[in-house]
């Protein structure tokens, strides 16, 4: 829920607005005059466009616009004109990954603006009313003052089309443009986005993350202003009937990766956008009056409609969207494209036949590696976030947000967690988790467990000598673990000892284990997007009776520490009701942490050792066991 003075800092301000047009207007200024005439328009976006945009994007996020404004254009320019220049605006080394996304959305859109020349009938777009060359959306000035207009006249090198197919051949072809009036627009409209974000960011004094997602701030005028691009483009582009799905669907997805900031759509957007495209075909279908109408009547009257309700969509939408459109990029990033393909469309005849598929794919069902949480950024946000490199921060920050630590507290309550096969103690808060944790790994029988140094060390080249191959089960929590309590050679002269920051790094990851193995994880959503439906649904499993085995195991030895997340989906068929499970669905989440023994007098150390494996998880999917029982004949 958005908070009051969340939504007062994102209005903008007179002064706020027009520094994004002051900064919308140079980029233009300096496209148009500089952009080559006998390059295809996208070619254009590409090699002239996308720097100055880029520059322009870190200005408004992490630059003192003030100064930049005072500076004048030349400033501008200068860094426009150095490809290799170096940004000093005080933020991060690249662009967060949803603000890279957006950007790119953002040139997308540009680029898809005009078709290309070499389309057929591309000589004669037709288009709405021009735009004046100065309309923006002004919708921001919400003291009711509106901008100072500058009138920017169009550049010398504006390109005029060929008069002669003879000439052409012999002459470099000039290629149409885009014109100023609309890109003004555009730029408008993506720095004020810019200039919302920064302002919220700045009204929590840089205690919270950039907000990505700001479209449901937006005011009905910059609504307006977004439809009007979409038609301007769609009736530029259509020619006949065939394109009207495809282009529609395209500019329309485009439009909405730059709003909600996200790199892929997922299929609620992609479905609602086909059901847009499908009821635009049917208003103007030669059953309909509206056939008879011209192109421009008819998107008005009927498209743009469409379109703005659309808009009011993601507006009430945004974060539930936002979430499954981060779901689907991390689903895209694990699974293999064509392995994903089958599991879905699929048709399973019966358990029988789940069970052989299964079996079949049990390398790659046995297997999914799942990127560190933190790279992702997502930790069981549902509006999804950012990555970062730095393990320590990332993990910081989300431990340090309350929300985050009550809920993951919460679901750890709801668990069984095991240490060497004793079971942790609840806890209330991450002091008394981390309490907890300590007394059990230092506890006399741990020790016993894991033995002393010197035998591990002698243990350590055999191990070397031996390929590790993963044992998974799919009755979860079956595994045989009897290797990693084997003490070896007892010596009470030598105390092993866990390291109080091996205690905390434990009971950090135990709030992310906990927070990605509900219904929330990623292993609900592996196991609901191979093997759920339109016809079955996905329920995580509840146990009515007591649950005897841990489901996050703790197993800690001398040179690795391992974290097992288990958990139990049962399928349905809709509409679910009190009828028993069609199958169920066994998943464990295993991370490894690597660590390293310091000998401090008498007593070693264990420490986690960070490698490029560090974070990175592996997800095997099991169906539960079943029992064949032969027809009695």
């Amino acid at each position: 829920m958005t908070s009051p003075s969340t939504t007062s800092a994102a209005v903008l301000s007179a002064n706020e607005s027009s520094q994004a047009r002051h900064l919308a207007n140079s980029v233009a200024s300096w496209y148009l005059a500089t952009l080559d005439p006998y390059a295809p328009h996208s070619q254009n976006v590409e090699l002239r466009l996308r720097h100055p945009v880029h520059v322009v994007t870190r200005c408004i996020l992490y630059g003192n616009i003030g100064s930049i404004e005072a500076g004048g254009t030349d400033e501008l320019e200068a860094l426009f004109n150095d490809d290799d220049a170096e940004i000093k605006d005080g933020g991060p080394d690249s662009l967060t990954r949803r603000s890279a996304a957006r950007m790119e959305a953002f040139l997308a859109s540009c680029a898809a603006a005009m078709r290309g020349d070499d389309d057929p009938h591309h000589d004669e777009p037709r288009t709405l009313a021009k735009l004046e060359d100065n309309k923006t959306t002004n919708d921001d000035d919400d003291d009711g003052k509106k901008d100072s207009k500058k009138d920017v006249s169009r550049p010398s090198t504006a390109p005029t089309r060929a008069t002669s197919s003879a000439s052409s051949s012999k002459t470099p072809k000039i290629h149409r443009q885009i014109e100023q009036g609309e890109l003004l627009l555009r730029l408008d409209l993506y720095c004020r986005t810019l200039r919302r974000i920064r302002s919220i960011s700045d009204d929590s004094n840089g205690t919270k993350q950039l907000e990505e997602c700001i479209i449901q701030y937006e005011p009905k005028k910059t609504i307006r202003s977004r439809v009007r691009l979409i038609v301007q483009t769609f009736l530029g582009n259509v020619d006949c009937v065939r394109d009207v799905r495809k282009t529609l669907m395209s500019l329309v997805l485009k439009s909405t990766l730059e709003v909600l900031a996200v790199e892929i759509w997922c299929e609620e957007l992609s479905a609602t956008v086909d059901r847009l495209a499908s009821e635009y075909e049917h208003k103007v279908s030669f059953g309909s009056l509206a056939f008879l109408s011209s192109p421009d009547n008819s998107v008005e009257t009927h498209l743009a409609p469409l379109l703005t309700k659309y808009f009011e969509y993601l507006q009430m939408n945004w974060e539930s969207l936002v979430s499954k459109c981060e779901i689907e990029r991390m689903l895209r990033a694990v699974l293999d494209k064509d392995l994903r393909f089958f599991f879905k469309n699929a048709v399973f005849h019966s358990v029988g036949h789940i069970l052989d598929v299964c079996r079949d794919e049990r390398g790659f069902l046995d297997n999914i590696a799942l990127p560190p949480p933190w790279k992702e950024g997502v930790f069981g946000k549902t509006s999804g976030g950012d990555g970062n490199k730095d393990m320590d921060v990332a993990i910081n920050s989300y431990c340090s947000d309350p929300s985050l630590v009550s809920q993951a507290l919460r679901d750890l309550r709801r668990e069984v967690i095991t240490v060497n096969g004793q079971i942790l103690s609840t806890a209330n808060n991450v002091p008394e988790l981390a309490e907890n944790l300590g007394q059990i790994l230092n506890s006399s029988q741990m020790k016993k467990s894991l033995g002393d140094t010197r035998g591990s060390i002698l243990r350590k080249n055999k191990r070397r000598s031996t390929k590790r191959i993963t044992n998974y089960t799919s009755d979860f929590g079956l595994e045989s673990e009897s290797d990693f309590f084997s003490g070896g050679e007892s010596d009470s002269s030598v105390a092993s000892k866990v390291d109080v920051g091996l205690v905390d790094v434990l009971a950090r990851r135990l709030l992310i284990a906990a927070s990605r193995t509900g219904t929330g994880g990623d292993a609900y959503f592996v196991v609901r997007d191979l093997f759920g439906g339109d016809e079955v649904e996905v329920v995580p499993h509840h146990s009515s009776g007591r649950v005897n085995q841990g489901t996050i195991e703790i197993i800690v030895k001398m040179t690795s520490a391992i974290i097992k997340s288990h958990a139990k989906f049962d399928i349905f068929a809709k509409p679910c009701g009190d009828s028993d499970p069609l199958i169920q669905f066994h998943t464990t989440t295993t991370e490894a942490l690597t660590l390293q023994q310091s000998v401090d007098g008498s007593t070693v150390l264990l420490k986690e050792k960070k490698t490029k494996m560090t974070g990175w998880r592996t997800l095997a999917i099991r169906p539960a066991y079943y029992e064949h029982i032969p027809h009695k004949h």
